[in-house]
């Protein structure tokens, strides 16, 4: 892609003499020598592309620069095939650090080590390698797709390479495997927010790779064309096409790995160019390996397809041909602890498989109803066989096979209540029957429902919920969570889980634990939530009562809470814009608190770990389990200490009267650690313990954290 768009060409106006030859002569000379530096290839020490610019390699095969990766305002660094018209895919490179404003996004060398930065503030930089350099460092884009960062008075000295850190794609040239000179061991990964996976070499055979999805392993190899074996096999280099104008790159995408060429498109047949898949693994479900996800069955054609009772879990994945992602369950199930007898689920046949599933468990039972008696009284129990003894399965299936003839295979599927076997359904006349006293039933046994709803939903006493909240219902809120199978997150309240609800919204589901002031949080929660909205609060969408089950429903924020982006080692650093940004969307959250509603509310708890962040990194105040509701009228009605230490105000421990200032000294700690990104109470030598905004008073220049002070 050329670093500098050209506009059409200026007719001379009249009255003006044209150009002499000589004047000419510096105009040609003058703009190919801006070509040539437009075109470069190499970073020196002190310079630097922007963000509207490129490196493009000496071939002008690949070029270099921060590109979106869709429709959106953020950027990332990465590299591209040049001249593809918008049909390359982009190896990002920099552990995709995000870029929002690109004008002021640039890419760096100092030392010896390339640094992406924004607004002048380091957000990435290249490992040193250690060790003394004979001279400074330099940046090349070769024309394998890779960037060197290597010593300018030795270019055999590589400190850094983009080729050592793949992501989910790799190009020719690049090796896979442990590089036995420098100790690095390349593999390439998947993750995105239901699925992750890797792909590294196996040196115990010949081009060998291990494949692992989910936690499902499974291994395969390499044809001899494409790969070349190194240092004794435990590295594999991938090859370069045979042809020269052949143009491939290794693709690892849900499950499958795929070597994809560029079709060059065909005049004569009137087609288009595009990328096809030269080699796969698996090639299709009948490869093996998790190719068909959790309860996704291979047919005889070689497709996938969900076993009775399930769909799939992402239509839209499945309809690309990414059955990994599988399929889940149409109804729940009842079962929720183990040796519960008194529950609506059945077991129902599943035939005609090409043998067993994997990972089952043996048991001990003499007959048939002795085993289905076993996995009946476990709950994490979701199938069985009695053939050759007693089978039981314990996670997920995958790997089903549908068999094409004799002999087959049969276990028995726990299913939800309405899907029971059909042997053993009852005949239409009886169903009929039911049904009507069903109908009759029913308005006695709504009216018994809602009495009890109101009575025991949320202990004793009278709860009323202000605000569109939605009431979901258990079994509501399994499916969406897939039986609680994405847990995000966890703590002394309870775990988090990640789920979808129809209309493919994402959720996050807090499972409260039922102790204590779990309760009384519980209704905290709801009642405060439930009656305010705002741009920098954490919307709250329903909530769950079960028994002693109390769950609420938050929308999902794709970027976690504040604090992993502060204190977590491989996080990258969040640019001075997006700190100001975060820090002025929690001051507005606070005053929308404290000031906009009808009642002044308090939220005692204000940290890192209670900021949660959406995809514009827009910030959200939440976890309210511990707010006050005063009246204007009142400002120091709390007397039981609330809050986590190092955030508490001063009037929690002397006893003075509690306001919403409360809120603002613990906002103001959390300023301390946006800015300098280090915990405000930090363990020191010998175990003690420092509180840092005491140190940084007296160490005002040093508050700063070292990546900002530029």
């Amino acid at each position: 892609m050329p670093t500098n768009g050209g506009g059409a060409a200026r007719p001379l106006g009249l009255g003006i003499s044209p150009p002499k030859p000589a004047a000419l002569l510096f105009l040609l000379l003058h703009c190919s020598l801006l070509a040539a530096s437009a075109t470069t290839d190499t970073i020196l020490p002190g310079k630097g592309i922007s963000g509207n610019e490129t490196l493009v390699s000496k071939s002008g095969g690949f070029e270099l620069g921060f590109f979106p990766p869709g429709p959106g305002i953020h950027y990332f660094l990465g590299v591209r095939f040049r001249n593809m018209a918008g049909n390359s895919p982009t190896f990002w490179l920099g552990d995709r650090v995000v870029i929002t404003d690109l004008p002021a996004a640039s890419l760096e060398i100092f030392g010896d080590s390339l640094y992406i930065k924004e607004n002048g503030a380091s957000l990435w930089w290249s490992p040193s390698p250690g060790g003394n350099v004979s001279s400074a460092a330099m940046a090349v884009l070769l024309d394998n797709g890779n960037l060197v960062v290597r010593d300018q008075g030795n270019s055999s000295l590589v400190l850094w390479q983009s080729f050592d850190y793949p992501g989910d794609a790799m190009l020719p040239g690049a090796r896979l495997g442990l590089d036995q000179d420098t100790g690095k061991n390349v593999s390439l990964t998947f993750k995105s927010f239901s699925h992750n996976g890797s792909l590294s070499v196996d040196a115990t055979r010949r081009n060998g790779f291990v494949l692992t999805t989910d936690g499902h392993a499974n291994g395969g190899t390499f044809p001899d064309w494409m790969v070349s074996s190194q240092d004794n096999g435990s590295s594999l280099l991938l090859n370069h096409p045979e042809t020269a104008n052949g143009t491939e790159f290794l693709q690892f995408n849900l499950g499958q790995i795929s070597l994809m060429r560029w079709s060059e498109p065909d005049p004569a047949a009137n087609g288009t160019g595009g990328w096809v898949a030269r080699w796969s693994f698996p090639s299709d479900c009948k490869s093996g390996g998790f190719f068909c996800g959790d309860f996704g069955a291979c047919t005889g054609s070689g497709k996938c397809g969900c076993v009775d009772g399930f769909t799939p879990s992402y239509p839209i994945e499945w309809g690309l041909g990414y059955f990994v992602t599988g399929c889940s369950r149409s109804l729940p199930l009842s079962c929720e602890s183990d040796g519960q007898t008194e529950h609506d689920d059945s077991f129902a046949p599943l035939d005609k498989l090409q043998g067993l599933p994997y990972n089952a468990q043996d048991e001990v039972a003499g007959t048939d109803e002795d085993c289905r008696a076993a996995c009946r009284s476990k709950c994490y129990c979701i199938a069985y066989s009695y053939g050759h003894g007693c089978k039981l399965w314990y996670h997920n299936l995958y790997n089903l096979s549908l068999a094409a003839r004799p002999p087959y295979t049969k276990i028995y599927l726990r299913m939800g209540s309405k899907l029971r076997n059909k042997k053993g359904l009852q005949t239409r006349g009886i169903v009929l029957l039911v049904t009507g006293f069903i109908g009759l039933a029913s308005l006695v046994l709504i009216s018994v429902l809602l009495w009890r709803f109101r009575r025991d939903s949320f202990g004793t006493g009278k709860f009323e919920v202000e605000g569109p909240l939605a009431v979901y219902s258990y079994g509501q809120i399994k499916k969406a969570t897939m039986n609680f199978s994405d847990k995000i997150g966890e703590g002394g309240f309870g775990s988090v889980f990640r789920g979808t609800i129809p209309g493919s919204t994402a959720i996050a589901v807090k499972d409260l634990k039922v102790l204590g002031q779990a309760e009384k949080q519980f209704r905290t929660e709801v009642q405060t939530l439930g009656m305010i909205q705002h741009s920098n609060l954490v919307r709250l969408l329903g909530f769950c009562v079960k028994a002693k089950r109390r769950l609420l429903v938050y929308e999902y924020m794709p970027n976690g809470s504040l604090e992993c982006h502060l204190f977590a080692e491989k996080s990258g650093l969040l640019s001075w814009n997006v700190r100001y940004q975060i820090a002025l969307g929690i001051a507005k959250g606070l005053a929308y608190l404290h000031e906009e509603c009808e009642d002044c509310i308090i939220h005692c708890d204000i940290k890192p770990e209670n900021i949660l962040l959406d995809a514009e990194f827009c910030p959200k105040i939440a976890d309210f389990g511990m707010a006050k509701l005063l009246g204007r009228e009142f400002n120091s009605a709390l007397t039981t200490i609330r809050g986590t230490m190092g955030y508490l105000a001063p009037e929690w421990i002397s006893g003075l009267p509690i306001t919403k200032k409360a809120d603002v000294y613990s906002f103001g700690i959390v300023l301390f650690e946006i800015i300098s990104g280090r915990r405000s109470t930090e363990v020191v030598k010998f175990g003690n313990h420092r509180y840092f905004p005491v140190y940084a008073a007296a160490q005002g220049c040093l508050l700063v954290h070292p990546g900002r002070r530029e």
